[in-house]
């Protein structure tokens, strides 16, 4: 079958505009969430936990929603992720303190897990082969260009609610309508997702294991590579925005428009992913993208001024992001179609316990007071760099050489008839 069927298509398109909606609040959370957490005076260590804790849901309850996405389907566990989240932000919002932010940032932490675990299983088996890379490239594009309008608006909103009240821009109201604001658009993403409805024939469970794996090897390779990003992202990433606005002081309405524009960066870079694989191939894209990144991860951490910083946050944000739907792509036509949501569930496993492990360190350090603040981010970010290269050399030695030995194939192309089940 060359192109999808148009009850497919229909699927695709609601799991799209939900994907949007998801990104704005992503957005919110991204830009504000260490500074709610600040004003509600809970410190580095606690920035710390709660920016892990997501993560750490996430590696407890995949491989259970594997299970139950097997049983039931993707799409209705993408619906359940989707009330989890909503549930969970608008919790966060309104804690008062340290336990409800807590409990707030489990139940959106085991949200992220559904739509982890069955969203790309989902668009997999809802398109062909041939329009995989186009559609994991087009969902990722829609997520990080709805983060460009998410800073961009979410930057202006604690000034807005500051001349509209007359209170503090930094104090906790502001702080808190813009995470309300996050759960408002998480509600708005979960919509669309009830119109998901699962098709073809259910799985067959007698088969074989709820959770065993067909291919062992190639799912080990391809996964590997999580290890090195989790572990990367999770010392710096979740606190870009605290690093930029204390070592260069500058205003919520700068830090949502400067992060605004290097999500726009990201969402451009992604949707040229599908003319470079034409060229370069899906693993050649990736090594060369990732690789690319690398100076600019340099300039971020050490170089001395804002405009150089700048840069190098849109650049490596948009190279290293970029390659995500052609990776995820590439794992699913590689993949039987039983080990795609193990696969999901593997990957966010590893992802979310290196990064929460990771945060978890950054947080400790950063409050233990060891270092001056430079110093901190300076140790952190050569940690990640040392990180990103182990990961590109993962993916090189790991996948692209056995790929061109023809280790590697696609599973589609040997003959397996198309998914059934999304």
């Amino acid at each position: 079958m060359d192109r999808p069927s148009p009850s497919s298509t229909r699927q695709t398109r609601l799991f799209l505009a939900a994907s949007f909606s998801f990104g704005l609040s992503q957005a919110f959370v991204m830009l504000f969430l260490n500074f709610y957490l600040g004003a509600l005076g809970l410190g580095p260590e606690w920035q710390g936990i709660i920016n892990a804790l997501p993560a750490l849901t996430l590696a407890a309850v995949s491989l259970p929603l594997v299970v139950l996405a097997r049983r039931l389907s993707n799409a209705r566990v993408i619906q359940l992720g989707a009330v989890l989240s909503v549930l969970g932000l608008a919790l966060l919002a309104l804690a008062p303190g340290a336990l409800l932010a807590v409990a707030g940032a489990l139940l959106q932490g085991m949200g992220s897990a559904a739509l982890a675990v069955s969203g790309a299983p989902f668009m997999a088996n809802n398109s062909t082969e041939k329009t995989r890379v186009r559609l994991f490239t087009l969902q990722s594009a829609l997520m990080v260009g709805a983060g460009f309008v998410g800073n961009l608006l979410g930057g202006q909103l604690p000034g807005l609610y500051a001349g509209w009240t007359g209170a503090d821009p930094g104090g906790l109201g502001a702080l808190r309508t813009a995470m309300l604001v996050a759960a408002a658009l998480q509600l708005l993403g979960a919509l669309p997702t009830l119109g998901l409805q699962p098709s073809g024939k259910p799985a067959q469970p007698g088969r074989s294991g709820a959770l065993s794996i067909q291919d062992r090897r190639t799912m080990f390779r391809l996964v590997l590579p999580t290890v090195f990003v989790g572990l990367g992202a999770g010392a710096t990433i979740p606190f870009l925005n605290v690093y930029i606005e204390g070592r260069f002081g500058i205003s919520y309405a700068s830090l949502g428009t400067l992060f605004a524009w290097t999500s726009l960066a990201t969402a451009v870079t992604v949707l040229i992913q599908p003319w470079l694989v034409r060229r370069l191939g899906q693993l050649g894209t990736v090594l060369a993208v990732q690789a690319s990144s690398l100076p600019f991860l340099v300039l971020l951490g050490f170089a001395p001024y804002l405009w150089m910083v700048t840069l190098a946050l849109f650049m490596r944000g948009a190279l290293m992001n970029a390659t995500g739907p052609v990776y995820s792509s590439y794992a699913m036509s590689v993949l039987p179609e039983a080990d795609r949501p193990m696969y999901s569930a593997t990957n966010t496993i590893l992802w979310s316990s290196c990064w929460a492990l990771a945060s978890l360190a950054s947080g400790a350090l950063r409050a233990a007071g060891w270092f001056d603040f430079g110093t901190n981010f300076n140790i952190l970010f050569a940690f990640t760099l040392l990180m990103y290269l182990a990961n590109t050399l993962a993916v090189y030695l790991g996948v692209y050489l056995p790929d061109r030995r023809g280790e590697l194939r696609s599973t589609e192309s040997a003959g397996e008839e198309p998914p059934t089940q999304p």
